[in-house]
C-alpha cells in the first residue's frame, strides 16, 4: 500500500466512526474532499437538511495531514494532524428541534470518541492535547459558531501485522475459510460489523447508515466464508457505550 493511500484511508475511516456513534445521530457530518459543500452545510445548519432531523448543528471531517517524523523514534513514524470543523447555528441548535449540544460539547465528544481509538494498519491510535480546539471566526453576518478540533495520532509509514482477532478453522467445500466472530463483550449483547475491502466496520458504513446508501460493511450473525489470504476488519458496538478498537486480521 502507498504511502498516499494510506493516509487518504483514514478521513473515510474517521467519517464513517461518527456515522456509527450514536452521540452524533443528530448533527449533519460531512466528508470533506477538495471544497466544502458549503450549500449543503448551511443548509443543515439552517434546519433545511441535516442527517436524523433538523438539528443545527455540523462536523467537517477535513483531509488528515502527515507531519514531521517524530525525533528519535525507532523506524519510519510519523504524526499524523485530523481536522474537524464544527459548527452550530444558535436558533436552530438550541430550539426545540435542535441537538441542545454547544460547539464546545461537540469538540469534547470527538475528543472523547478518538482519544487512544486504533483504526488499524498504520494508524497507531489518536492522542489529544490540551488546547485541541480553537474558534473559528465567520463573517459578521454569518449565524453560526464554530471551532476547529485537531487531533494526532501517531503514524507508521509502512503498515504493521495485528495478531488478534479470531482465528478461524475450518474450510467450505470450495476451499475457503470460514470465519466465526466472538462478542467478547461481559454480559454479551454486542452488535459486530466487518469489511472484506478494506472499509470501516461499523454501522456508518453499511447501506442504512451511511448517507451515501453505498456502505460496504457487513452485520454479523453467522459465520461467513472468504478466501484465503482476505483481510478483514472487524468492531462491535453494545448500547451507548463507544465502539470497540477496530481489528485487522488475514484468514489463513
Amino acid at each position: 500500500m502507498s504511502l498516499a493511500s494510506q493516509i487518504e484511508s483514514v478521513q473515510p475511516d474517521v467519517y464513517n466512526k461518527l456515522l456509527s456513534e450514536a452521540y452524533f445521530n443528530r448533527i449533519a457530518i460531512f466528508l470533506i474532499r477538495q471544497k466544502r459543500l458549503q450549500s449543503e452545510i448551511n443548509a443543515a445548519l439552517s434546519g433545511i437538511a441535516g442527517r436524523n432531523g433538523y438539528a443545527g448543528a455540523t462536523i467537517e471531517v477535513l483531509f488528515p495531514t502527515l507531519l514531521q517524523p517524530l525525533e528519535d523514534s525507532p523506524g519510519p513514524i510519523c504524526t499524523l494532524q485530523q481536522k474537524f470543523i464544527v459548527k452550530t447555528q444558535e436558533t436552530i441548535n438550541q430550539g426545540a428541534g435542535g441537538t441542545g449540544l454547544s460547539v464546545e460539547q461537540i469538540a469534547v465528544k470527538l475528543a472523547q470518541t478518538f482519544q487512544l481509538f486504533f483504526l488499524g494498519g498504520p494508524l497507531q491510535g489518536f492522542y489529544v492535547a490540551g488546547n485541541f480546539y480553537e474558534y473559528v471566526l465567520f463573517e459578521p453576518e454569518a449565524p453560526f459558531l464554530g471551532v476547529a478540533v485537531t487531533l494526532h495520532a501517531t503514524f507508521a509509514l509502512t503498515a504493521l501485522t495485528r495478531t488478534l482477532g479470531p482465528q478461524p478453522s475450518t474450510t467450505d467445500s470450495g476451499g475457503n475459510v470460514i470465519v466465526t466472530l466472538t462478542d467478547q463483550q461481559p454480559g454479551g449483547g454486542s452488535t459486530i460489523y466487518y469489511t472484506t475491502d478494506g472499509t470501516f466496520p461499523g454501522y456508518g458504513n453499511t447501506n442504512a447508515g451511511n448517507p451515501s446508501g453505498l456502505g460496504t460493511a457487513q452485520l454479523y450473525s453467522t459465520p461467513f466464508s472468504v478466501p484465503s489470504g482476505a483481510t478483514i476488519r472487524t468492531a462491535a458496538y453494545n448500547g451507548a457505550l463507544q465502539g470497540s478498537m477496530v481489528d485487522t486480521f488475514v484468514v489463513t
